[in-house]
C-alpha cells in the first residue's frame, strides 16, 4: 500500500539552493540545515519500503536536478536489483533502459563502489537525456540503487545540491536498513515466541516465568477449554504390559 507524503520542507531545499548566491546565504543555509533535520523527522515516521522511499523522492525533488527519477532495491533472496519508486510513471521503460545499458558497459557497477554520483553518457547519439546513478549504501552494505535524468537546463548551485543528493541517499538508505534490520528481528522473535522449551528427559515444558511444569498444567493453563485424559499408546502398552518371558 503506497504512503502518501506531504511536506513543506522539499520546498525548502529548492527556495534554499535557489538563492544561496545572494547576499543573505546564512539565513538560506539554515533554511537547509532545518530541512535536512525535518527530512530524517520524516523517515523516522515511515514504517515500510514504500513509505521511506516516497519520502526521499518528495525531497530529491526540492533538488530540482532531475525531471524523472527511480529507485532500485535489492532483493536479498537473489540480490537481483528491483524498481520499487518512480517520479514520473511514463519514464519506467526509459529509466530502466538507463539502468540496463550502464550494467552493460559497467558503470553500474562502479556506482556501487562510490559513495558520489556517477554520471552517464546518453545511451544514443544525439540523446537529449543525461543519467545520474548513486548508489543507496552504507559503510559495508548496499541497499540499492537510484538513477535520475538529468533536466535539460543546469540547476542553480549544482555542486551543492548533488552534495545535498548524496545526504539524502544516504539517509535513505540507512533507514532502509534499519527497517531491514528491525523486521529480521521481529521475525526472529515471533519464531523464538512460537518455540517450547521441552525437557528432553521428562518432558515438562518451561513456562513464561522460567519455571518447570507438567505437560499437562501446561497445555490446561495455556490452552482454553482444553481438558486432559490420559490412556496408553499401543507402543508403550507392548513396552510395558507384554510377558517379555514365555516362560513365565
Amino acid at each position: 500500500m503506497k504512503e502518501k507524503f506531504d511536506s513543506v520542507y522539499p520546498d525548502f531545499l529548492r527556495t534554499g539552493l535557489g538563492k544561496l548566491n545572494q547576499l543573505d546565504a546564512r539565513r538560506e543555509l539554515l533554511g537547509l540545515f532545518s530541512a535536512l533535520e525535518h527530512f530524517r523527522r520524516d523517515l523516522h515516521h515511515c514504517e515500510t519500503n514504500n513509505g521511506i522511499l516516497e519520502v526521499t523522492k518528495w525531497y530529491i525533488s526540492g533538488l530540482n536536478l532531475f525531471h524523472s527519477a527511480g529507485f532500485w532495491l535489492v532483493d536479498q533472496k537473489d540480490f537481483s536489483f528491483e524498481l520499487k519508486a518512480i517520479t514520473i510513471e511514463d519514464d519506467r521503460e526509459l529509466l530502466q533502459k538507463t539502468i540496463d545499458h550502464s550494467i552493460k558497459n559497467g558503470r553500474f557497477a562502479f556506482a556501487l563502489r562510490q559513495s558520489a554520483p556517477v554520471f552517464l553518457q546518453p545511451i544514443e547519439p544525439g540523446d537529449p537525456n543525461r543519467g545520474v546513478l548513486h548508489a543507496l549504501s552504507l559503510s559495508s552494505q548496499v541497499v540499492g540503487m537510484f538513477c535520475g535524468l538529468l533536466q535539460k537546463e543546469m540547476a542553480p548551485n549544482q555542486e551543492v545540491a548533488f552534495s545535498l543528493l548524496s545526504l539524502l541517499l544516504g539517509e535513505g538508505a540507512d533507514a532502509l536498513a534499519t527497517l531491514h534490520r528491525t523486521e529480521q528481528l521481529t521475525t526472529q522473535v515471533e519464531t523464538l515466541s512460537r518455540l517450547l522449551p521441552l525437557c528432553s528427559w521428562c518432558k515438562k515444558f518451561r513456562n513464561d516465568d522460567g519455571y518447570w511444569q507438567q505437560i499437562e498444567e501446561y497445555i490446561s493453563s495455556n490452552s482454553s477449554g482444553t481438558a486432559i485424559t490420559h490412556g496408553i499408546c499401543p507402543e508403550c502398552e507392548e513396552k510395558f504390559f507384554s510377558n517379555p518371558d514365555p516362560k513365565a
